[in-house]
């Protein structure tokens, strides 16, 4: 029975990382089909932009909101709910709407992503097994994300190419990718269940308990952890263009080594930080060391004379800290448990914890763009870099004191 139960867990994990993957797929199209999205949808460069803007405004709105709400319904019916309302409105997408239609349809897959799928995602991982399980179940969902989304991306790629390169062809995918959401959906209300995934009658919270999450110091603590860890993972994305404009190497070059950060590291990073973590029995220690790591790569690339000569060094250095980074990004929710976080407010302190944590999206990109301008080449860049090591640093404290917080509560325990 208990091994059926672990196989069960396992199969939900794995359904979970497929909807997880392609509820993001559709937004995030344009990254990889621009040129082609906005031709059919017939709108301006900035139009497509207040689209997005919309998209992130929505998402970040409403991942407070999405903590209460998982605290109250179960995971199974958040993300079936999820899933097939993102699905849905993804074929409607695929017929091209005009501007005021996209700005819907980007608002409510906002609401879809956080509101209704964020916070339940993260308390369904948390519920698949113990505490010991924790790092190992979240490093397995971050790795499975990736390669969910490295099998899509790649399988969409080749049928865009097969399809002529074409609207045609985007609208297949754009279809393609809807029913996979809208199948996710279905998987989910039939493989999960309410029972296994809370009660909604006693996860029902009310101002008292968002007060109790307020007052404690873990819940602030991993707060920062997320928006230091964030913070530079963000600015990592700037190292393909200081590899071609600053130290010379080709396009294929940095496209190649972009691929490894955005995917194999990711496929890698979440499942080794996880197994990391399980054998060490601390998601807080694992975390600490990877900071620890990143402040002497990040060092190293900041300061390091910009050359050609040295390329291949700072690409190992880069490597060395996205591991980290991508390590880490899969296993620190996992601390909730590690705090004794209440299980029945869960979804609030994850709301809370990302509204914080993911704030990096709002300004971190205009600080790069900022220094950019303002310092061309080289200089930019290491100051870029150098903030990037601010952040890790004070990411490196908060974990510290972190741990020095949980050695506490396990000491007052005997």
């Amino acid at each position: 029975m208990k091994e059926r139960k672990g196989v069960n867990r396992y199969i939900k994990l794995l359904v979970l990382c497929m909807g997880a993957s392609a509820i993001y797929l559709l937004p995030y199209l344009r990254w990889t089909y621009y040129d082609v999205l906005l031709e059919a949808i017939g709108i301006t460069n900035k139009q497509f932009g207040i689209t997005m803007s919309v998209y992130g405004i929505a998402s970040m709105i409403f991942y407070a909101p999405g903590g209460w709400m998982a605290d109250r319904f179960s995971p199974r019916k958040l993300l079936t709910a999820a899933f097939i309302i993102t699905g849905i409105l993804g074929l409607y997408f695929a017929t091209y709407p005009g501007y005021l239609m996209q700005i819907v349809i980007h608002f409510v897959w906002g609401c879809a992503a956080t509101l209704i799928f964020w916070a339940a995602m993260l308390k369904a991982t948390r519920q698949f097994g113990d505490s010991e399980e924790q790092g190992k179940l979240f490093g397995l969902l971050e790795g499975g994300r990736g390669l969910m989304s490295t099998i899509f991306s790649a399988a969409s790629l080749f049928a865009f190419g097969k399809l002529g390169e074409s609207i045609g062809g985007l609208t297949g995918i754009i279809v393609a990718i809807a029913i996979i959401n809208i199948i996710a959906g279905i998987l989910v209300w039939f493989v999960f269940d309410d029972s296994n995934q809370g009660q909604e009658d006693e996860s029902r919270i009310n101002l008292k308990m968002v007060g109790q999450v307020l007052r404690m110091p873990a819940v602030w603590l991993l707060a920062f952890v997320i928006i230091t860890c964030y913070s530079v993972y963000i600015g990592s994305t700037y190292m393909t263009p200081y590899f071609t404009q600053v130290l010379g190497a080709t396009a294929s070059i940095s496209a190649l080594i972009a691929i490894i950060r955005n995917y194999v590291l990711q496929l890698l990073g979440g499942p080794s930080g996880g197994f990391l973590a399980t054998k060490m029995k601390s998601t807080t220690k694992v975390v600490t060391i990877c900071f620890v790591m990143i402040v002497i790569t990040l060092g190293g690339i900041a300061f390091l004379p910009s050359k050609a000569s040295i390329l291949i060094f700072l690409v190992v250095l880069m490597i060395l800290m996205c591991s980290a980074i991508f390590a880490m990004r899969g296993i620190y929710f996992a601390i909730v448990d590690e705090v004794n976080v209440p299980l029945n407010v869960t979804g609030t302190a994850v709301g809370i914890i990302s509204v914080i944590g993911f704030l990096p999206d709002i300004y971190m990109n205009t600080i790069a763009g900022s220094l950019l301008d303002k310092y061309p080449g080289a200089v930019g860049y290491r100051y870029l870099f150098v903030i990037m090591l601010l952040f890790s640093v004070v990411g490196l404290i908060a974990s510290c004191l972190l741990l020095s917080k949980i050695k506490k509560q396990k000491a007052e325990l005997f």
